[in-house]
């Protein structure tokens, strides 16, 4: 377990989310998902609780268009369990893409903006409506 906002933060993200982008739960396509938004490392896969994580710079605040409740920064006193770097295939936590050697690894908040924001069209155009949404970047202090 790692704790987030001083090195990194983390981007929690529903796998269904990225399987909707991706058209399954096939791991090349959410990889490749994930690469044609400019995200190529830092991205951890969470099969057991069907997440998946992407390590940001950590921030305190970030203006843009974040509006999905489902979707969540892990900021400042929270808590990661990271796996270890050689630790790329499944059973269990996982690196789906490469893990980062330093902070010039971590992923774009703005390409992680765009690919939520995409797929929140997917999802708007598969099911007609939007839910109400909310983006907390403040964090309270909690165990992930």
């Amino acid at each position: 377990m790692l704790r987030t906002g001083l090195h990194f933060a983390a981007v929690r993200l529903p796998a269904g989310l990225l399987h909707r982008l991706a058209g399954g739960e096939d791991r090349g396509g959410v990889e490749k998902v994930f690469r044609s938004f400019g995200v190529t490392g830092a991205v951890i896969a969470d099969p057991n609780q069907r997440r998946y994580y992407a390590l940001v710079r950590p921030v305190e605040a970030c203006p843009g268009p974040w509006d999905d409740p489902a979707v969540e920064l892990l900021g400042r006193d929270c808590y990661l369990g990271v796996p270890a770097p050689y630790r790329a295939d499944p059973p269990g936590t996982h690196w789906l893409l490469a893990p980062p050697e330093g902070e010039e690894d971590l992923c774009d908040l703005a390409a992680m903006g765009n690919l939520v924001a995409a797929a929140r069209g997917c999802e708007h155009g598969a099911r007609g409506t939007m839910g109400s949404v909310n983006w907390s970047w403040s964090v309270p202090a909690r165990r992930v």
